[in-house]
């Protein structure tokens, strides 16, 4: 049985996941399976529920997953929409990450060019769908962190 649930997402976390890397795509909405990242998301949060679901707020882009589910009481709780938003908006924060990590050790200098193409990949529009500095500042914080961490590394030998 295939069950659905709509998200109240950002445009470029909709942009990121709307790939064929995640799920099939079907009319503008997402189908996973349940070994899929997004897929074992979803499994991990249903629950049995005994009562029909009221409908979402949606106040970004609507986002539409289609998932398995062999149960017809197990649905996504409403009250768990904004953790599974903020865990997928984690997923695309370490896929950026990881990416970008690896082409900056490689190549060295400014890593704004491998953001763009990250971002180009996923068809998300800087400063239209993510504000470009925001973007930036994942990853620079990402740096932040990982330098601290070793200066205190250092400083403990």
């Amino acid at each position: 049985m295939r069950k659905r649930v709509v998200l109240s997402v950002p445009k470029y976390l909709k942009k990121y996941l709307l790939n064929p890397e995640f799920g099939d795509l079907v009319d503008g909405a997402l189908s996973v399976s349940g070994r899929s990242l997004v897929g074992s998301y979803i499994a991990s949060i249903t629950r049995p529920i005994l009562y029909p679901i009221p409908k979402p707020d949606i106040t970004g882009a609507k986002l539409v997953i289609y998932y398995p589910n062999r149960d017809r009481t197990m649905e996504v709780p409403p009250e768990k929409y904004a953790s599974l938003v903020k865990s997928l908006d984690e997923q695309f924060r370490r896929s950026l990450i990881c990416e970008v990590r690896a082409l900056h050790e490689l190549c060295g200098g400014d890593y704004s060019r491998f953001i763009r193409n990250f971002l180009a990949r996923y068809h998300i529009e800087a400063d239209v769908d993510i504000d470009f500095d925001t973007v930036r500042k994942i990853y620079r914080d990402y740096l932040e962190r990982m330098d601290k961490a070793n200066r205190e590394l250092v400083a403990a030998e």
